[in-house]
């Protein structure tokens, strides 16, 4: 076998080998791009359901300070005065601490959801290199 042969099966196995690399980023290119689409679309719908649970938070927080209005409006003491506002005090806190709990779970509901079609992808990608 001549040297020109030999070069030539060379270049031929390593057109061979550089197209298969091509073939593999590319196919691993699109699952990417699969997968950060789905990834946005569950963002993307989650978020409409963390806008949603603001709207009813701050409609919550608006009532209860009409409710407050009220009853300070109608007072007919000081001390009534001090007992509605020590009451609003202590349901707003505790609304405020039941609030947070619910923005926190569904933060985390968010994330989770966003990242699982981006890890889901890398796994995927990760299995076959190896």
């Amino acid at each position: 076998m001549s040297v020109s042969d030999q070069s030539g099966k060379i270049a031929d196995k390593s057109a061979e080998i550089g197209n298969e690399t091509l073939q593999n980023v590319k196919a691993t290119a699109e699952q990417s791009a699969r997968a950060a689409e789905q990834s946005y679309s569950a963002t993307v719908e989650h978020m409409r359901d963390f806008s949603i649970k603001m709207i009813d938070l701050a409609q919550a927080n608006t009532e209860a300070i009409f409710a407050l209005s009220r009853e300070l409006a109608t007072a007919k003491s000081p001390s009534d005065l001090v007992q509605h506002w020590t009451s609003h005090a202590r349901k707003q806190f505790e609304m405020l601490s039941q609030q947070t709990k619910e923005l926190a779970a569904l933060g985390q509901k968010v994330a989770g959801a966003s990242a699982e079609p981006i890890t889901r992808s890398f796994n995927q990608a990760f299995k076959k290199a190896s």
